[in-house]
């Protein structure tokens, strides 16, 4: 039975609001629009939008009847009244109470999602509401997991989807883009190569760049990762959120997800946030180290790399990623791939099988664990199942 919450400020219930309509905006520049004729890159700025004008946060609209994070649904009005939902069950996924160095912690496993990796979460909500809007064909560029993602959900809403991926991308998730029945483009060369390659076939007409990195939409499903958290934990929300970050679509959405919760009255404290990358591609991490308030383009590096999930040189929402980092009080964190398989290791022991870019969470909480309180709650987001790139033996 879901938990009695109650807001920490006196307000009245909200009703639900299924067909609210959205607005997109900029958090750089004073550009708004309406969501429905929103592009993927601010005119003013070139940076990717979010929604704002979500209905409030309102634990009496819970639906405990809806399938997975849809149990959010009148909070996600992506969906319009009457109008079929394409779902797999995806969200809802286990917090796991375990030790780490001594620590209190607990595993958010987003690997049992139905792809196998947390992209479900916004995948889900970006096909729902392209399809409200008669889109038939989606395109993205991936490392694998949000294709296999996008790929199975366009498979689900009866959707044409065409992936773009690195040509050194691990074989089963280009093998589980393909049985989806999209089309898979490899490309060569780093990552970059793969999003390249994606714009410029960008041709207009009825194909749509679904892109997990740029979409709002996809930010959106983001945000139930951290209301699910703080359902889960009973009403309240962790000391301390550890997340891998690439593009950081996971660790940007969750904050927003606990943001939405304190405007809303709902939460009277915000968690202090942690983000990991691995070497030998961290921009994030030394951006935050250097102070800067944005990435420092580097030169681009050799494309292999073990925590391939998070292998991004130039995430497009960095310069709010580094203030979730700075205003929460947080802090981020390198690992090397010889912590990493150690990790995952240590993790799979305890039955929890990771893919490497998962991994670097439990690495990286080995280093953060000096600075934690053993009455602290932690709180580590598992983001791809082991299966998705088979370990060596």
């Amino acid at each position: 039975m879901r938990p009695l919450f109650k807001r920490c400020a006196a307000s009245p219930p909200h009703p639900p609001e299924r067909n609210r309509r959205l607005i997109a905006y900029c958090p750089s520049s004073s550009f708004r629009v309406a969501a429905e004729e929103a592009p993927l890159r601010c005119p003013l700025s070139g940076e990717p939008l979010e929604y704002q004008d979500l209905p409030p946060f309102d634990p009496d609209q819970i639906d405990g009847r809806e399938p997975g994070h849809w149990r959010y649904l009148a909070m996600l009005p992506v969906v319009a009244e009457g109008r079929e939902l394409y779902s797999l069950g995806e969200g809802w996924t286990p917090l796991i109470k375990d030790s780490w160095e001594d620590q209190r912690v607990y595993w958010k496993f987003e690997g049992l999602m139905p792809s196998g990796s947390y992209k479900d979460r916004g995948v889900s909500v970006i096909v729902n509401w392209l399809v409200g809007q008669g889109v038939r064909t989606v395109m993205d560029d991936s490392s694998g997991n949000a294709g296999a993602s996008l790929a199975c959900y366009a498979a689900r809403a009866g959707l044409f989807a065409r992936i773009f991926v690195p040509a050194y991308a691990p074989q089963p998730k280009k093998a589980q883009i393909a049985v989806y029945g999209a089309e898979l483009v490899e490309v060569g060369g780093p990552r970059a190569a793969a999003t390249q390659a994606a714009e410029a076939s960008q041709t207009g007409g009825d194909v749509v760049y679904a892109s997990h990195a740029w979409h709002p939409a996809c930010l959106l499903g983001f945000m139930t990762n951290a209301w699910e958290i703080w359902e889960q934990l009973g009403g309240r929300v962790p000391d301390w959120f550890v997340s891998p970050v690439g593009y950081g679509g996971l660790f940007l959405g969750a904050w927003r997800g606990f943001q939405h919760l304190h405007r809303s009255g709902i939460i009277d404290r915000l968690p202090r946030m942690v983000a990991v990358q691995a070497e030998p591609i961290t921009p994030i991490c030394d951006a935050f180290h250097e102070g800067h308030s944005e990435i420092v383009p580097r030169r681009q590096v050799a494309p292999s790399i073990l925590a391939d999930g998070i292998a991004v040189e130039r995430p497009v929402r960095n310069r709010s990623i580094l203030w979730a980092l700075r205003q929460s009080g947080g802090t981020a964190i390198v690992v090397n791939d010889e912590e990493i398989l150690e990790a995952q290791e240590r993790l799979a022991q305890r039955g929890l099988f990771v893919e490497p870019t998962s991994a670097t969470v439990a690495a990286a909480l080995t280093r953060l664990a000096p600075r934690l309180k053993p009455s602290e709650t932690v709180v580590v987001n598992l983001t791809g199942l082991g299966l998705k790139r088979l370990p060596a033996f």
